[in-house]
């Protein structure tokens, strides 16, 4: 083989190795968007976690074992399988920017057919395109958690408030990370525990369980997997009772 030929064929290898490592380090680092979906076994009660990147583990080190979900499925154990449908962006009303229902993990989450179906959007509703009024997004919200009721109507829904959302420092108002909205987000969170115990469903208050916890988020708006832990116990406090 030519000299020049090898030396291509190196410089191929080693692009090759680059894009794999870079690919990897995205995967590993709950920035690639891609799922691990797998098959429920006989038996087994399914959990379909239903979210936006805080649900899908953004920004969050070891992605595949420390996003919320991944750990919920370890505090679970076997008997549980636990699916992770969050995907990042996305809103709970159908005339935000990027809906949640449009996605192909809103439809993947209803084929799933859970027993149990833990809902945690909100967040990106808080931005000044897609907010409108706390009762827009409580009647958009009802009619969200009844189409996972439309083909099983025993299915249990835990509903769950965003996380606290922080201000850059020396900052009270406004929008921060993302143009999320702090303010608009405890909103959120206030009309999301009113519905909850006027309509008697269980709810995981993480706002609350959150908002004291900066040190979690390292961008103001994703909890690290200290963060998406301390969820999971909450969440699995909720599906065990």
């Amino acid at each position: 083989m030519k000299k020049g030929k090898k030396i291509i064929i190196t410089i191929g290898i080693i692009a090759l190795c680059l894009v794999a490592f870079f690919l990897f380090a995205l995967y590993n680092n709950g920035y690639s968007g891609l799922h691990r979906h797998t098959e429920a076994s006989e038996g087994q009660i399914k959990v379909a976690c239903v979210g936006d990147s805080i649900t899908y583990g953004h920004g969050i080190k070891g992605w595949a074992k420390n996003n919320y979900p991944a750990q919920l499925q370890k505090i679970l154990g076997d008997g549980y399988h636990v699916a992770n449908f969050g995907h990042s962006g996305r809103t709970l009303s159908p005339d935000g920017d990027q809906p949640y229902n449009e996605s192909e993990q809103y439809q993947l989450s209803l084929e799933y057919d859970a027993d149990v179906v833990v809902i945690m959007l909100g967040t990106n509703d808080s931005k000044p395109e897609n907010w409108t009024d706390a009762l827009d997004f409580i009647a958009k919200y009802e009619k969200f958690i009844n189409s996972f009721k439309e083909n099983n109507e025993d299915v249990e829904i835990i509903l769950c408030t965003p996380a606290a959302a922080f201000f850059h420092k020396g900052e009270s108002e406004g929008m921060t990370s993302y143009d999320i909205q702090p303010k608009i987000v405890q909103a959120i969170r206030n009309e999301i525990r009113a519905f909850a115990l006027l309509n008697g469903y269980k709810c995981v208050d993480v706002y609350s369980l959150t908002e004291n916890h900066s040190e979690w988020f390292r961008d103001n708006v994703h909890p690290s997997k200290e963060g998406a832990l301390a969820m999971a116990e909450e969440i699995a406090k909720k599906i065990t009772e």
